[in-house]
């Protein structure tokens, strides 16, 4: 008869324990309804930016001095997100280049501080003239970019900073 009672204090005393450890963590739902599961509805994102696609392409073809970018201009919004693809046609292997886009007046300046960097700095200068830059793209390649057009309506410039004989590779970027 002492060992029913031992075992059976020791059962109430497992079951006991079992219980409390189940509450501890959290396994249990507080309250078990029949009622479906509603999606809350999310409220919209305000902070979202207008995005602008842009294409560029280096173009000329098989001369280091005929290559340009397909365009001289560029127009986005204020302030808007751009999503720039940047397209080296150029078929020389020395046809290395990049769009760097800086503030107005300063493309040049922009062009030989980044020449000046040279290859370890990307050919990128160190410089608050410069709005943003692309990756250097070898003929052939695509590369893209990401950034935030200026929020001052104006116009800014663009320009190829790899050195080479192209005096050419540069236009104007128009703030709306």
């Amino acid at each position: 008869m002492k060992q029913i009672w031992i075992i059976g204090l020791f059962s109430v005393l497992l079951f006991a324990s079992a219980c409390g450890n189940q509450q501890e963590t959290g396994d249990r739902p507080e309250k078990i309804t029949d009622e479906p599961l509603m999606q809350q509805e999310e409220e919209q994102d305000t902070t979202l930016q207008d995005v602008e696609e842009v294409s560029i392409r280096a173009i000329g073809g098989e001369e280091l001095e005929s290559m340009t970018f397909d365009q001289d201009t560029i127009e986005v919004k204020a302030g808007s997100h751009v999503r720039l693809a940047f397209t080296n046609e150029g078929k020389d292997p020395k046809m290395i280049y990049n769009i760097v886009f800086t503030k107005e007046g300063y493309s040049t300046q922009v062009a030989r501080k980044g020449s000046e960097a040279g290859a370890s700095g990307n050919y990128l200068p160190d410089s608050t003239l410069m709005l943003a830059a692309s990756p250097l793209a070898l003929p052939g390649q695509t590369v893209t970019m990401e950034f935030t057009a200026p929020d001052k309506i104006g116009v800014y410039e663009f320009v190829n900073t790899y050195p080479s004989e192209t005096p050419l590779m540069k236009g104007k970027l128009i703030i709306r």
